[in-house]
């Protein structure tokens, strides 16, 4: 229903000041039923960037044979990606997100106008600030977007690690917790200042996914906060990156 149903909802955020420019997408591969649809009406609007995810791999063969069997499948998207004038960014999650290095060694052998990563800070989880801009150098322009999610690591923390939104992967009684962005690892200014570097000028989004959201965070229809409070909250990380954003002259 992507042609029916996008247009209107575009117009109506549009209408109300909401600037759009990504489209998140199940988006695999030219393969993924109704794909085409989707790039055809995302471009028709103005919109230009889009989710890439759900690769999958035959783990069971060597690493570059794995690569070799993922780069036809990303050919013919890099193809319709070029007709349409649309950017996927491949989100790390699901099958084929082991690591950062996987992502770029396979999006590399593509015109990063169409193929191209979107690093997300929670999902790709650096500690050291200085690795995770070490990244962003590295991959210079495919890193098509960011995706912020702030986290802390807690030792025996109750729960920790059982929040499919929240929290997870304990290990040896350590688990990470996702926090508002400015308030745990991340070092918003060296990021900034990183991005200005590489010439950055692509879309940033927030993954607001901590438990303060009052359920929102996995994705419940009611909420236990009121609607001031939960607004309120995304404001906070929206300015907290935005404010760092003009700052380094991103914005």
């Amino acid at each position: 229903r992507v042609k029916a149903d996008l247009p209107p909802f575009v117009k109506t955020l549009r209408e109300n000041g909401i600037t759009v420019t990504v489209m998140a997408s199940d988006i695999a591969d030219a393969s993924t039923p109704h794909a085409e649809a989707m790039l055809d009406t995302a471009s028709s609007l103005g919109i230009h960037h889009h989710w890439w995810r759900g690769l999958t791999v035959d783990r069971s063969l060597p690493y570059p044979q794995q690569l070799e069997t993922l780069k036809p499948r990303v050919a013919q998207l890099a193809r319709l990606n070029e007709k349409y004038g649309m950017k996927a960014m491949y989100h790390p999650t699901g099958p084929f997100s082991s690591g950062f290095a996987d992502i770029l060694d396979l999006v590399r052998n593509f015109d990063p106008r169409y193929i191209s990563i979107q690093y997300d800070t929670g999902n790709f989880q650096q500690m050291n600030q200085q690795i995770l801009a070490q990244h962003l150098r590295v991959a210079g322009p495919y890193i098509g977007g960011v995706a912020f999610k702030d986290f802390v690591f807690e030792k025996n923390a109750p729960g920790a690690g059982t929040n499919p939104a929240g929290g997870g992967w304990p290990a040896n009684g350590w688990a990470w917790r996702q926090v508002p962005v400015g308030t745990g690892v991340l070092d918003l200014p060296l990021i900034a200042q990183t991005l200005k570097q590489i010439g950055f000028e692509g879309p940033v989004e927030c993954e607001p996914e901590w438990p303060e959201l009052g359920g929102a965070n996995i994705g419940r229809e009611k909420i236990t906060i009121s609607r001031e409070e939960f607004i309120r909250l995304l404001k906070r990380d929206y300015s907290t990156v935005t404010g760092v954003f003009a700052g380094a002259g991103l914005m």
